[in-house]
């Protein structure tokens, strides 16, 4: 049996802030739902994608910031309560791409 998404109120990532130099599952979420929102909204294309290695750089970072100008809220590369809010509200389209889609998944119900 697997635990389901976590409320925003209980989620751990949600209580933090994450940036550049940031580290952990959290980032790990963060990058994995990064790659599958950047997939629509052009960020993939200029970011590139993002490894999902737990490590907070500068393909992080980019990609957060246009997913943070996309949805309209301070585009400062920092993940906190508006750019969480964003990352957990926003629906997924992978395509075919099945690893992303897993990725997604878990990323979500990990950190969401």
């Amino acid at each position: 049996m697997t635990a389901g998404p976590a409320s925003a109120a209980t989620a751990p990532c949600r209580q933090y802030r994450y940036g550049y130099g940031g580290t952990g599952n959290c980032v790990k979420a963060i990058q994995g739902i990064a790659n599958v929102i950047s997939i629509t909204n052009a960020a993939r294309s200029e970011a590139g994608p993002v490894a999902r290695d737990g490590i907070y750089g500068s393909q992080t970072e980019a990609a957060i910031i246009k997913i943070q100008r996309a949805a309209g809220v301070g585009a400062d590369g920092w993940v906190g309560p508006q750019t969480w809010a964003v990352l957990c509200y926003y629906g997924a389209f992978w395509g075919h791409d099945m690893q992303a889609k897993a990725d997604y998944r878990w990323a979500k119900s990990y950190a969401c």
